[in-house]
């Protein structure tokens, strides 16, 4: 018996590692993941999940690549979240259809409102202009909690950390007129009213929830498994028990 509650206790601890494992792979991560070089419009939507235990997200600074930088970039109004916008003067102007541009957005910060504990927000920019000569757009994300935490989403993938623990958010750009069906879509879909809404739930965490309740459901099934095993050897030895004491009785 002690070996079958043993056992279950091991079990149960391994069903909440799943889980929280599941929960912990969460980053603030951009849609869509790619576009095409030279892109007019585009609707970036930054997903920024709470992985805190009981603290809230109560800010997001998005800093914008400086090298190639987008031409202008309009944040989303609305939801309870206030937005500043920070810009830089461009080493040279750049010049299209639209005019003449001599600076740019270089960061722009969500603030006021919170993100709850367990679920994540959507913070989205219009971007005019995507840049061409480059192949890859790098945001760097700072996340602040209630508690003073901050999270830095700062680091880039390479040769010799292909996955870091705090990956900024990335935006792989194509040849002109080579993005991706999947990453049109996602921009699309990221212009509805209301995307910087606090939500509970995406496909992406539908998606998490599942395989962390099949790992949390084997786990359960290997409990029950182990006191199943443990009773016939507690049964037969209460039999034992019975035939030794009719024995002594008997002598």
């Amino acid at each position: 018996m002690m070996r079958a509650r043993s056992a279950i206790a091991l079990i149960a601890s391994s069903a909440m590692v799943i889980l929280w494992g599941g929960a912990a792979a969460a980053h603030v991560t951009i849609s869509p993941s790619s576009l095409a070089q030279g892109s007019s419009d585009a609707v970036l939507t930054f997903r920024v999940p709470n992985e805190s235990a009981g603290a809230t997200v109560t800010g997001l600074r998005i800093q914008f690549p400086r090298q190639h930088p987008i031409i202008v970039v309009s944040p989303e109004a609305g939801s309870g979240w206030n937005v500043t916008v920070q810009s830089d003067q461009l080493p040279k102007p750049i010049t299209t259809d639209d005019g003449t541009f001599t600076s740019t957005v270089s960061e722009v910060d969500w603030s006021g409102a919170t993100i709850p504990v367990g679920q994540f927000g959507e913070f989205s920019v219009l971007a005019q202009g995507i840049p061409s000569g480059t192949n890859r757009l790098v945001f760097k994300a700072i996340q602040q909690y209630s508690d003073g935490t901050t999270v830095s989403w700062i680091q880039i993938a390479d040769s010799a950390a292909p996955n870091p623990a705090h990956p900024a958010p990335m935006l792989t750009l194509t040849a002109p007129g080579g993005g991706s069906g999947a990453g049109s879509a996602d921009a699309t879909a990221t212009t509805a009213p209301g995307s910087v809404t606090v939500t509970a739930s995406s496909r992406s965490s539908n998606g998490l929830a599942v395989v962390s309740l099949i790992g949390a459901g084997f786990a359960v099934a290997l409990a029950l498994l182990a006191v199943w095993l443990g009773r016939p050897r507690q049964f037969a030895t209460e039999i034992q028990d019975d035939e030794d004491a009719l024995d002594s009785e008997a002598g």
